[in-house]
């Protein structure tokens, strides 16, 4: 078997150096839920630190009966917004702030601001949804004044999953051709661009039968589509705060996409460098600029 050298070889990415950092966590079903203390937590610690930061959970829907125990919500919370109920949790935890956003979430919530850095952590089970998200990175590629920025201020987290198996996916960029600059700053030694979640998996895109207005799948049907272990959200939110933290706090993310099977007790990621990259987008690592001179 060829040994891997990827992650030795791997540069790590560098986010847009603001004064102000804003996070959306979309959707707070099954991952979400889990997820939103794990990213009150890094918040707490970036303000601790000196760090302007806010924090939004967004999700439309209601705390039900059958959302328990898979869901980090306990019965008292039945019958209220998933955003509100959380945001009320952890600002009362925490002693700090959280917004909160009971609808779905439009690409205007991630408009550019000045000196911000945006981050949104789609924890969706739809594909509209996502697609929402990559257009919210595709409206702020490009400055009011037509230029593309040389780092992404908006960057987006999916976190996706089946019954026992799921993957966690970054990236800020839906334009192919600008993603030839992804190494561009090399006096730095990092990555500044990364291909967006669908463009890493372009099938995310696609609406699964059940998300269709006219399906005909029974009830029994919907639940097996729908059907998730209760260990897997956990996991997989464990996995999205990692991602977060070492984004954001210790400026060591060296990894753009991870791979979770619970049953095999795997998980396989792929690593920041040229020929990984270039694998995913289909094409040749000669495609990046220079990591020295910024010329092809």
């Amino acid at each position: 078997m060829e040994l891997d050298l990827s992650y030795a070889q791997a540069l790590p990415v560098l986010p847009f150096q603001a004064e102000c950092i804003k996070l959306l966590v979309v959707g707070l079903g099954g991952t979400g839920s889990f997820l939103a203390r794990h990213v009150a937590c890094l918040v707490w610690l970036l303000r601790s630190a000196g760090k302007e930061v806010h924090l939004t959970f967004v999700d439309p829907d209601i705390v039900e009966a059958g959302n328990i125990p898979r869901q980090n919500f306990c019965p008292a919370e039945i019958g209220r917004y998933k955003a509100e109920a959380l945001a009320e949790r952890y600002t009362r935890d925490f002693g700090m702030a959280i917004g909160c956003i009971p609808t779905r979430f439009s690409p205007d919530l991630a408009h550019t601001e000045w000196q911000t850095l945006t981050i949104l952590v789609g924890c969706v089970d739809n594909a509209a949804a996502r697609v929402a998200m990559e257009e919210a990175l595709q409206a702020n590629e490009t400055r009011s004044n037509g230029e593309k920025p040389a780092v992404p201020r908006v960057w987006w987290l999916d976190l996706g999953n089946g019954l026992d198996y799921g993957q966690v996916l970054l990236g800020s960029t839906t334009c192919v051709k600008t993603l030839a600059s992804a190494f561009a700053l090399g006096a730095l030694l990092c990555c500044c661009l990364l291909p967006t979640p669908l463009l890493q998996e372009p099938k995310l895109r696609e609406p699964r039968p059940e998300e269709q207005e006219n399906h005909s799948l029974s009830c029994a049907e919907l639940l097996a589509a729908n059907a998730q272990a209760m260990t897997m959200n956990a996991a997989m939110a464990i996995e999205g705060a990692d991602y977060l933290y070492r984004f954001l706090i210790t400026g060591t993310l060296k990894k753009f996409a991870t791979y979770l099977d619970l049953p095999a007790g795997m998980k396989k990621s792929s690593y920041i460098t040229p020929e990984t990259l270039a694998k995913v987008l289909g094409q040749n690592p000669s495609f990046f600029h220079s990591r020295s001179t910024g010329q092809a």
